[in-house]
């Protein structure tokens, strides 16, 4: 039996209690531990429960229908297209073209200003008749227009005049002659004196010289006819019978195309108005460009121009620069250069909207690549190179001078490699996750 006291017996007991119980704080933390390790793998779990979920709702996202990061120094951007991708897509070898330097500018067709003639009234009066239309071919000599010119009045009375007069003079001549002739005879006959005789003669020198005083002024009347339209037809006529008719009539200088009409039947002209028509020969056109201020150090007298205007599709029509403005237009800023075009079949009318190519400079060969091909980001442009194992991949290209659908590789791209030509902006944007496209 144990000697000592129950007290001393309980103390005893508890002391050998506590050395054999592990302390509290570090079972504790064994259980913390152990539930963070339940909980990582519950999450693992659940995770590749979730990227199962997820693959079976919207598919595999491996290389052969997706992209491929390849490291090579700097990342490179590759995509598989599926059969029916690809089905899609254009594959064609990059071409070699001959680009030439070149500058692009608007304008319009204008007349040829030194085959382009103004037909002004030269004398007042209304207009009776007007006949021909703007858009009419003319040839030289075609009437116009017809009016009663208040001049006309007058230039047939002056023609009048000047008509009898001629007609006394010649008949005062005629008389002056004969009286001289008869004192020529007296004189010699002795039954005159020296000095009738030379009278006479005097008379028939005055004669002369009146009659052609009388000539030169009936010339100058009948030149005013002329220039009131009348032929020397009418005016011959005219000195038989007495009569002219009031009208007169406005004829074309020259042949061409009525491009302007400015008169109407019944309105008054003056001398002085604007010009009733205007005739240009179209068998030449101006090109006129407006070029922009960057353009003009390239531009030279002698280049060759290409033009197309609207409604005329692909057609170019093709000219030289004879023409470069001393400055430029103030509310444009732009600088006229202009050449001149045959146009044997009319088709290019004044006014009409064109667009110009200037050839600035020698071509040379280049590999050549559509517009269509090329994909442009931020300051960089690329496009996407087929490989041998039915993959793209994107490749950075330099490019030069663009000739109307093509532009000039001048780095990253050889002749005859394979790109895609349509269809490349769909596979950038799946190349660079865009799911909006």
């Amino acid at each position: 039996m144990d000697a000592r006291n129950p007290l001393e017996q309980d103390e005893a007991f508890a002391a050998s209690t506590h050395r054999r119980r592990p302390p509290l704080l570090l079972i504790v933390l064994v259980l913390l531990v152990a539930a963070g390790g339940l909980a990582l793998a519950v999450s693992d779990r659940a995770r590749e429960s979730a990227s199962g979920i997820a693959a079976a709702l919207f598919g595999s996202s491996k290389p052969d229908a997706g992209i491929e990061a390849e490291k090579a120094g700097a990342v490179e951007r590759v995509f598989r297209p599926t059969k029916e991708q690809r089905a899609a897509f254009e594959i064609l070898p990059v071409a070699t073209q001959v680009f030439r330097p070149e500058g692009s500018a608007e304008g319009r067709i204008a007349l040829n200003d030194d085959d382009n003639v103004p037909v002004v009234s030269p004398y007042a009066g209304r207009v009776t008749k007007v006949l021909a239309r703007a858009g009419d071919d003319v040839k030289a000599g075609d009437v116009l227009l017809t009016l009663e010119a208040t001049d006309m009045v007058q230039a047939q009375n002056d023609y009048q005049a000047a008509l009898n007069n001629l007609q006394k003079q010649q008949a005062l001549l005629k008389l002056d002659q004969t009286i001289a002739a008869r004192q020529q005879e007296l004189f010699q006959a002795h039954a005159v004196a020296l000095k009738d005789y030379q009278s006479a003669q005097n008379d028939v020198i005055a004669a002369q010289s009146d009659l052609k005083t009388a000539e030169a002024a009936l010339d100058a009347v009948r030149n005013r006819l002329r220039l009131l339209g009348k032929t020397d037809a009418e005016i011959a006529a005219y000195e038989k019978n007495g009569r002219l008719s009031p009208e007169t009539q406005i004829r074309a200088p020259i042949a061409g195309t009525i491009v302007q009409r400015k008169v109407g039947t019944g309105q008054f002209l003056s001398a002085s108005s604007d010009p009733v028509f205007v005739i240009g020969d179209l068998s030449t056109v101006w090109l006129v460009a407006n070029v922009r201020e960057s353009e003009i150090p390239k531009i030279r007298i002698g280049q060759e121009v290409e033009a197309k205007v609207a409604g005329f599709g692909a057609r170019v029509f093709k000219a030289r620069v004879n023409y470069m403005a001393a400055s430029l237009d103030p509310a444009t800023r732009r600088l006229a250069v202009r050449s001149e075009v045959d146009n044997p079949d009319r088709v290019l009318r004044p006014e009409m909207f064109a667009t110009y190519t200037i050839i600035t400079g020698k071509g040379e060969p280049s590999p050549s690549v559509p517009l269509a091909a090329i994909v442009y980001e931020g300051d960089r442009t690329h496009v996407w190179v087929a490989r041998q194992d039915g993959a793209v991949e994107a490749r950075d290209i330099k490019l030069g001078v663009i000739n109307g659908d093509n532009a000039q590789v001048v780095d990253g791209l050889h002749a005859g490699e394979q790109i895609v030509t349509r269809g490349a902006l769909f596979i950038d944007r799946a190349a660079t996750g865009d799911k909006a496209s």
